[in-house]
């Protein structure tokens, strides 16, 4: 009988075109067991019961603590009751706090042998998340060196590659992700606070490290972000601008992972490098709320217009075969204003509306994707490369567009009036913001010409092999 409802399920499909991929298993990042009275035996049930498959749990590495695990009792204890609830437990493991690294505490190999003991201690445990936000200071110290280049991604790398090293000794299967990456970063060295750097920087960094580094084995099973809502009003459409990136600007991250990637022993998406979306919510309103202290600090969305939210992410998850978790922070609000309310669950144990959403979103979605799928393939030119051109009596003007950063080289060549008279060139180089229209003007002289071709070659910041030439003409005004 499950073999024929099976194939009747696969019929339906492919009749109507439904696709049926398997969708992205749904989870929480949520440390709240450990400090449970039952060691989180009722929440895991709750969750299981859910349609949750699995629990993000986080230990911290502490350099100058070197043999010491936090929390290892309270570890010992809710490990195997999430197991035993039916749950896959993951660890995400980091180095912290960052004024340790920042005064070089710590070292990959200390970081690593860490790592492979909670392997050899929790054998249960088949998936690290190795890193959390390394772009953010809040978690790395310094994201920049003197001269103002990123220093936080070649610093990190070689962490999560000896990590990566020492988890595949204790056992080949195990799953290593990396790297729990930040959706923001302000790449301002200068800035008066929050001196981070964008996730599309970070990525093209960490790979600017790995090509020179002699490396010949990858860094990861799986990619790790964070895609949070720039705020938690705004909609599940509305991403970042470059080069940050939320769940809406997913194929920047993609694209990122290959400029810095292809072509080494590091999978992309293209070689089936998965997605793991470890953290994500939407604040809300716990205004006369049971259970919540202080002030909030953020504005927050309602309960009904997050559990929408949550809904549409999970099936459009579903239609995205490159995403292959989802893990909502957390499944239990923290009970302080300062922190995070996000959850499915309030501070008081009730249920938020978004509970009911998920649970449904997760059972439409186990045959794979009901909508369209999310196809992607990498770019091989400038994202978004358009050009206008103007003029006047004594100089060219290209307008350019781009969906990143891009270096563009302009050349205005005078087209002359009458055959066998030579054509000159003036060129002029130009840095271009992306989604920010840039206007590029070239002087010429005066003379009998008339028209002007205007040709832009354009190269990506991210990766200086993908390139556009764009060519118009423009009629001078004399």
């Amino acid at each position: 009988m499950r073999l024929l409802a099976a194939a009747t399920a696969l019929t339906v499909a492919l009749l109507t075109g439904a696709s049926v991929g398997v969708a992205a298993d749904v989870g929480a990042n949520d440390d709240f067991a450990k400090h449970s009275g039952d060691g989180g035996v009722a929440m895991y049930a709750e969750m299981t019961s859910l349609g949750l498959r699995q629990t993000v749990i986080g230990v911290r590495f502490k350099p100058s603590e070197l043999m010491v695990i936090p929390d290892k009792p309270l570890l010992d204890r809710v490990i195997p009751n999430a197991v035993a609830s039916g749950l896959r437990v993951v660890l995400a493991v980091y180095p912290y706090p960052p004024k340790e690294i920042e005064a070089g505490l710590g070292s990959p190999g200390s970081f690593a042998s860490y790592v492979g003991v909670l392997a050899s201690i929790y054998p249960q445990v088949r998936q690290f998340v190795i890193g959390n936000e390394p772009n953010q200071p809040a978690f790395w110290r310094p994201q920049f060196d003197p001269s103002g280049a990123n220093a936080s991604a070649a610093a990190f790398g070689p962490y999560l590659a000896a990590a990566y090293d020492t988890l595949k000794a204790v056992d080949p299967e195990i799953s290593v992700v990396g790297v729990g990456l930040s959706p923001r970063g302000n790449d301002r060295p200068q800035a008066k606070n929050n001196v981070s750097t964008s996730p599309v920087r970070f990525l093209r960094a960490l790979g600017a490290w790995y090509r020179t580094s002699g490396r010949t084995r990858p860094l990861m099973d799986a990619f790790s972000f964070h895609p949070y809502p720039n705020r938690a009003t705004d909609s599940l459409e509305r991403g970042y601008a470059w080069p940050n990136a939320g769940f809406a600007n997913l194929d920047r991250i993609k694209q990122a992972l290959w400029d810095a990637f292809h072509g080494t022993a590091q999978p992309t998406t293209t070689e089936e490098l998965r997605l793991h979306l470890d953290e994500v919510g939407w604040q809300v309103d716990t205004s006369g709320r049971p259970g919540y202290q202080g002030l909030e600090n953020v504005p927050v969305t309602d309960e009904l217009t997050q559990a929408a939210i949550y809904d549409r992410l999970i099936r459009r998850a579903a239609c995205d075969p490159d995403i292959s978790e989802v893990n909502f922070f957390g499944y239990r609000d923290d009970g302080l204003r300062t922190g995070f309310q996000a959850a499915l669950q309030r501070a008081d144990g009730t249920i938020r509306p978004a509970a009911a959403l998920v649970e449904a979103a997760i059972a439409a979605t186990q045959a794979g994707c009901a909508g369209d799928e999310v196809l992607w393939e990498p770019e091989s030119e400038v994202v978004g490369a358009e050009l206008a051109v103007g003029s006047d009596a004594a100089e060219v003007t290209a307008r350019i567009a781009v969906g990143e950063d891009a270096r563009a080289k302009v050349c205005v060549r005078l087209l002359p009036q009458f055959p066998g008279l030579a054509a000159r060139a003036r060129c002029k180089t130009a840095a271009i913001r992306g989604l920010r229209p840039s206007s590029v003007a070239v002087s010429v002289p005066a003379g009998i010409r008339t028209r002007a071709e205007v040709a832009v070659q354009l190269e990506a910041e991210s990766n200086r092999t993908r390139r556009t030439l764009l060519v118009r003409q423009a009629l001078l005004k004399r």
